[in-house]
């Protein structure tokens, strides 16, 4: 089923992904990277075992502004956007994931899978977000145990 179809899939995406990019230079890998995280700055909180990750995504800047008088403590710089593609590669050693690599940091995971656990035409992308732009603000809370 790999090679019969998720192959030629994987194949026709990447070659409309970089159909589009050739027709609107600059536009779709910001558009692409808009369209996955969303188009509203957000915090992304991710709790391990003995801490907790805070992640800022502020591609608008809209995150941390000041409020009356009172100065936010921390400067969380605006993410930049990518402008160009540089690749888009299938995963090592995988037939069922495209690995999209974008400036300023982005890299992004499309594996294709069965949607279903039953045997039926349905299939959909399980998109990961491999890397950040290295100003992604991060800010680790270490809490002890109990």
């Amino acid at each position: 089923m790999h090679k019969k179809i998720y192959v030629p899939l994987l194949k026709a995406f990447k070659s409309e992904l970089e159909r589009l990019d050739v027709e609107n230079p600059e536009i779709v890998p910001q558009k692409l990277v808009e369209y996955l995280i969303g188009n509203k700055d957000f915090y992304k909180i991710i709790k391990g075992k003995n801490k907790v990750e805070i992640q800022a995504y502020n591609l608008h800047g809209t995150l941390n502004l000041p409020f009356d008088k009172i100065r936010p403590k921390a400067n969380i710089q605006k993410l930049k956007l990518p402008t160009r593609l540089i690749e888009i590669v299938f995963d090592n050693d995988s037939d069922t994931t495209l690995i999209v690599s974008l400036n300023e940091g982005w890299q992004i995971s499309f594996r294709i899978h069965n949607a279903s656990s039953r045997v039926e035409p349905s299939l959909k992308f399980d998109i990961n977000l491999i890397s950040a732009p290295h100003t992604l603000f991060t800010n680790h809370i270490f809490i002890g145990e109990k």
